[in-house]
């Protein structure tokens, strides 16, 4: 699968952090151990945030700044840890119209079919690993609401080098919050992530907006061992939701019929593409529902 940038319509190379050791992990018989009884378990996740949030671990910041090209502003910038460093607070511009991104990172976008299977244009998904079958049921740990039908599932997947602060896409309301427990398997495309996204730690919200239902879930990653949310019950369109704590992450939306969204991003999926995106940059548009 490739990347491709919104802005510039370039195709564009992923860097890694940690590709060596996933490769270790989940590609040797001896990796697959060690990922089964220890790096997966969020006791790992926990010890290992013990040291990135300590002042010894400052020294990593300006390798990861040159790595990943960032800002160098961000160099002179008085950070405590590298946890303060990675979870740092930044200016969101937000477009004034249509539905947000919720995050910065590559989107996917499948459509989610009247049999409420998801699909890449008109080629259905079919989603199996080791024979067993992956879809929505088990990401969601229950069945798919009927007013999915129709609409999308977004899937952002957030790299080492992204911004890992969210934002609400729309104005609306939380209508129920629950968390499954979980692993914390890598979220890496040749990790199997579908898998991870069924089996992982995650936070499923339940919204009413006013362009209808729509499903927002977090879910942790190898080396993340937790989800900040604020739990808001009323929200509003670019408000901040919360952040994750180190390494990659995913975000999972479900909208219904009352979104669409922005035919180039759909075109891209269909193509295998992921789309690069910013936060707060329009997507989509909702219609307004009528009550």
């Amino acid at each position: 699968m490739k990347i491709i940038d919104r802005k510039t319509g370039r195709i564009i190379k992923e860097e890694e952090d940690s590709a060596k050791i996933i490769e270790f992990l989940y590609h040797s018989f001896a990796g697959r151990i060690f990922l089964k009884l220890f790096f997966a378990r969020p006791y790992f996740s926990k010890l290992l945030s013990i040291y990135y949030k300590s002042s010894v671990s400052k020294k990593k910041i300006k390798g990861f700044v040159k790595k990943y090209v960032l800002d160098g502003a961000l160099l002179k910038r008085d950070f405590k840890s590298f946890a303060d460093f990675f979870s740092r607070k930044e200016k969101i511009n937000v477009d004034k119209e249509g539905f947000l991104a919720t995050a910065s990172g590559k989107l996917r976008v499948f459509k989610i079919g009247e049999d409420k299977e998801l699909y890449l244009g008109n080629k259905k998904l079919s989603i199996m690993i080791k024979g067993n079958v992956y879809n929505t049921d088990k990401l969601l740990k229950a069945p798919l609401p009927d007013w999915a039908k129709g609409g999308y599932l977004l899937l952002y997947r957030l790299s080492l080098c992204d911004y890992h602060r969210y934002i609400y896409p729309i104005e609306g309301r939380c209508e129920k919050r629950k968390e499954i427990a979980g692993r914390l398997e890598s979220v890496r495309r040749d990790a199997a992530y579908w898998r991870a996204f069924a089996e992982n730690k995650r936070v499923l919200e339940y919204w009413k907006t006013e362009s209808g239902e729509m499903l927002h879930m977090e879910i942790g990653a190898m080396l993340v061992g937790h989800i900040h949310n604020y739990n808001k019950l009323l929200f509003y369109r670019g408000e901040e939701k919360g952040y994750f704590s180190y390494g990659g992450s995913t975000i999972v939306e479900i909208v219904g019929k009352e979104i669409e969204i922005d035919e180039d991003i759909l075109e891209n999926s269909k193509r295998n593409f992921e789309t690069k995106i910013r936060i707060g940059e329009r997507i989509g548009y909702g219609k307004i529902k009528e009550t």
